[in-house]
């Protein structure tokens, strides 16, 4: 050992033993959001005994909760008492800015048990998500909307919808992008086509807007129905990420011939940055594999499939991150 050079620290299996259990970290996140124990959890801290009487559960519970979570950050212990960290109180405690327990719940009835096979996933590129129930379509689709919701605002302020009368809003989901945009410029009126049963929710989410007499839902596959006519302008949000390329290929084929000639195509979506990927791309590469075989991709994938179905780029503008906004028109 030369001098003055200090030993190196012994290697641990710590790490891995951290990265390999997470799955129960996970899980007991997504109980504890369930039974309201950060809500329980006062300023001044609470112990496991007051958890327990306010979430209705076995105290050994509270605490086997708790100290699984301590280690996260998330919650703090002090002698008896458990404490909400800053971050976990503005978006798990109901009591802050943003309530991010629909992104939990989403996580734990949908995602939590596609992963189990997500070996198949990444060996053959193909989707393992299953149907899903009532339940988990309201799930994923409350997730979505929150995760997208500031990027469905900055759309409308960042792109002028003001040349355009009608919007083909292709895998709108409840109306998260269509809905900011019907309110910012009151002459739009708007079709939102999605599945049957995705369409079914957002009947229930929209049926009482004030512009709701300005927004049709159509109930249909954008791959193999015939698309609505009638449209200056074609979004496309937050959906290419979930097919593959070819799949991709197809949908702005389809939608080339649906658009008139002055129309607009707008693609916005989660694109990756290869040298620098955000957070949010590196998991949703993973994700959106697993639900329906699709990927994080870069903004040069998509030039070059417009390219190749008869589409001319016409400007790319940043949006919240990790969103970007993608311009095209008939070529």
């Amino acid at each position: 050992m030369p001098n003055g050079t200090e030993p190196a620290a012994p290697l641990s299996p710590a790490r891995i033993t951290g990265v390999a259990a997470g799955f129960m970290t996970a899980k007991a996140l997504f109980v504890a959001a369930e039974v309201g124990l950060f809500a329980a959890i006062p300023a001044e801290g609470a112990t496991a005994a007051a958890i327990a009487e306010r979430c209705r559960i076995p105290v050994r519970s509270a605490r086997a909760l708790a100290d699984l979570l301590v280690p996260t950050g998330l919650l703090e212990h002090d002698g008896e008492r458990y404490r909400n960290a800053p971050d976990t109180e503005a978006f798990l405690a109901e009591r802050g800015p943003l309530d991010m327990r629909p992104m939990l719940t989403y996580w734990d009835l949908v995602s939590y048990s596609a992963w189990s096979r997500a070996s198949t996933a990444f060996r053959t590129r193909q989707g393992v998500r299953g149907d899903l129930t009532e339940e988990q379509v309201q799930a994923y689709e409350a997730s979505v909307a929150l995760v997208t919701a500031e990027t469905a605002v900055d759309l409308a302020k960042t792109y002028d919808f003001g040349p355009h009368r009608r919007v083909l809003d292709v895998g709108g989901g409840i109306g998260t992008f269509a809905k900011p945009l019907l309110g910012a410029y009151p002459h739009l009126t708007a079709t939102l086509l999605d599945l049957p049963e995705v369409v079914a929710v957002a009947r229930e989410k929209v049926a009482g807007d004030a512009f709701a007499d300005r927004l049709d839902l159509v109930g249909a596959d954008a791959f193999a129905d015939p698309l609505p006519d009638g449209h200056d302008v074609v979004i496309v949000a937050n959906f290419l990420h979930l097919f593959s390329p070819e799949r991709n290929l197809e949908l702005l084929a389809r939608l080339r011939d649906a658009v008139p000639p002055d129309g607009r195509l707008l693609l916005v979506d989660w694109w990756r940055d290869a040298s620098a990927p955000h957070p949010a791309t590196r998991l949703g590469g993973g994700e959106f594999l697993i639900i329906s075989g699709g990927d994080t991709y870069e903004a040069g994938d998509a030039r070059q499939w417009l390219d190749a179905t008869g589409w001319r780029l016409v400007e790319h503008r940043p949006l919240a991150a990790p969103a970007g906004l993608i311009v095209a028109e008939p070529a």
